[in-house]
């Protein structure tokens, strides 16, 4: 937002925020005219829709109280949006408070060091952006005084006697990110991964950035320099979730975390989940990841659905795996080698599992915070919705599994999940620690082709479609009604600002998509930019060795074609997609 003359003022020229005792020198914020302008449109749009809906509901005419109903989640939206941005404020005024600490710091212990600060517009939250400012400031003095040498030993290493520091704001994916860089002597891979860098002790900025919500990454090669990357929401009142349920309660998983959903049949169980120790690991993409069960953790029943009855019934396994799994198989063949007589009192349950059924499946959300990600079991994975943030209620203040709370549309209360602190509660490995296990596991197999995991997807009822996972942001799941046609685009509101939309009939050869309720988005990051890609279920990932027939199917977007469960899949470009829908992104 740029500063002008024309604020919105109360006597005192400014617009007052609820008295908050703790911190009375805070409590008001400069809000631009426009947004009280917005806001009043907003309100008038909102009563009228109000009226409307009201005169349909009277009148018994469901159309009209459909039609109504429609606007005002639209005109909600925008409000939502608008509220939003009263509260962002320019980052200006904490960055440069950065160059004294730098001057004054750097004249101390005799070193020369150039700072360079970028991204002075980017707003944040001002909450966010109040409580930021002290982590912020001792990482940058971390870097002058442990990261950048002295003149001498940097000219000793061929590098300038003058060292340099960058900071720089930017959004990336619906949050604003902050690259703290250096061109100093670098971390020790050992250092980064424990509590503290150089001596420098990290515990407390972590502990705060993780706190607000937020993620902190490092990235530093000895002798190079160090990236140091944090990662924050735009605020902390709204924020998207994933929806999940154990047993007959909902917990909102905040999307920040979630990196993915899986579902695993139960007549799978058996290849996917394995046993490492006395842990719960499933393979994915040739990697082991530790499991959480969430009803074990908080101590709720969990219960399956019978097939034959159509009951929800207890679940009396206590394992994830059970016998199912190839440890117990093997326990099972062993005992058999070693007593024969023993294969009359040991079952088999190597055969199909007799609860096998897609509303048996084990759901599991990959998640992570920090040096942790793992797979949270869960019984149900519902919609993703935007949360409003409630604090904790006295009794559950001391409940670290949970960071808040939220109220659901149908007025029942979702308490909303702290991924870390699961972790610390379950005592997982972090990633570092689960790395060494899948290297230890995969020694074994290393003669084996390399695999690329491909997401894959339907267009049309018979067109089926792959990219490349990396080149994924998210997978979303849209209201049809939700998306703005603008022109020959169309759009979305998402995550505080539009994300473009486009079908792969845009570019390619292929049957165009068709309306329904509901629409699957598949995210790509094209630049700096975001491209949603309309898409059909069921949407899914699977790793293969990549063998693309580069001649039959070729055509702008699509570099291939392969075989992929046994149906003819065409392999997406998606930098040429984005050239084609937006020639002036790349």
């Amino acid at each position: 937002m740029t500063q002008t003359n024309a604020m919105a003022q109360t006597s005192n020229g400014t617009i007052n925020e609820p008295e908050d005792t703790s911190d009375k020198g805070n409590a008001s914020i400069r809000v631009h005219v426009r947004l009280l302008d917005t806001l009043m449109t907003l309100a008038g749009e909102l009563v009228l829709s109000r009226n409307q809906l009201l005169q349909g509901v009277a009148s018994g005419n469901v159309r009209a109280t459909e039609v109504s109903s429609q606007r005002i989640d639209m005109i909600t939206s925008a409000l939502q949006e608008t509220i939003m941005r009263t509260r962002m404020q320019p980052m200006a005024d904490m960055l440069n408070k950065l160059n004294p600490v730098v001057m004054d710091l750097s004249q101390q212990v005799g070193k020369s060091i150039a700072l360079v600060i970028e991204g002075n517009e980017v707003e944040l939250d001002k909450t966010i952006l109040e409580s930021i400012h002290d982590p912020v400031t001792q990482l940058v003095r971390n870097c002058v005084d442990h990261g950048i040498e002295t003149p001498g030993e940097r000219e000793s290493t061929g590098k300038k006697a003058m060292g340099n520091i960058r900071v720089r704001a930017f959004h990336d994916a619906g949050q604003v990110n902050i690259l703290i860089s250096d061109d100093g002597n670098g971390l020790d891979p050992l250092e980064i991964t424990g509590a503290s860098g150089q001596g420098v002790d990290m515990t407390g900025v972590v502990a705060h950035i993780e706190s607000l919500g937020g993620i902190l990454e490092i990235d530093s090669q000895k002798g190079v320099g160090t990236d140091i990357t944090i990662k924050l929401p735009l605020t902390l009142a709204i924020i998207p979730s994933q929806i999940t349920c154990v047993g007959r309660e909902r917990y909102a998983v905040p999307q920040v975390n979630l990196d993915e959903l899986l579902r695993i049949p139960l007549d799978q169980v058996k290849e996917r989940i394995e046993k490492v120790g006395d842990a719960d690991v499933v393979r994915l993409r040739g990697e082991l990841l530790p499991l959480l069960d969430l009803s074990q953790m908080l101590g709720i029943e969990k219960r399956y659905v019978d097939l034959t009855k159509g009951t929800a019934l207890p679940d009396r396994r206590k394992n994830i795996a059970d016998r199912r799994s190839k440890r117990h198989s093997l326990d099972r063949e062993a005992a058999i080698e070693m007593v024969p007589d023993s294969v009359s009192k040991m079952p088999d349950r190597a055969s199909k599992d007799r609860r096998s059924g897609t509303r048996n499946a084990i759901n599991i959300a990959v998640v992570s915070a920090g040096a942790y990600t793992y797979g949270l079991i869960v019984d149900q994975l519902q919609d993703s919705e935007e949360i409003v943030v409630k604090p904790m209620g006295r009794h559950l203040k001391r409940s670290t599994a949970f960071a808040g709370a939220t109220i659901m549309g149908d007025g029942k209360v979702a308490l909303i999940l702290d991924i870390a602190n699961l972790a610390q509660m379950a005592g997982l490995s972090t990633m570092p620690e689960v790395k060494q296990l899948t290297t230890a596991s995969e020694a074994s197999v290393h003669h084996e082709e390399p695999k690329t995991a491909l997401l894959t997807f339907k267009n049309s009822e018979n067109e089926y479609f792959a990219v490349p996972l990396d080149s994924v942001e998210r997978i979303e799941r849209i209201q049809t009604a939700a998306i703005e046609q603008i022109g020959e685009r169309k759009v979305v509101q998402y995550r505080g600002g539009t994300l473009s939309l486009c079908q792969l009939s845009q570019a390619a050869d292929v049957k165009p998509l068709t309306p329904k309720e509901h629409q699957e988005i598949v995210v790509f990051k094209v630049r700096d930019r975001e491209l949603g890609l309309m898409v059909n279920p069921p949407v899914d990932t699977i790793a293969v060795c990549l063998k693309i027939d580069k001649k039959t199917f070729c055509q702008p977007a699509i570099k291939g074609s392969m075989i992929i469960n046994d149906h003819t899949t065409l392999m997406i470009d998606v930098l040429e997609l984005a050239s084609v829908i937006h020639p002036e992104w790349v």
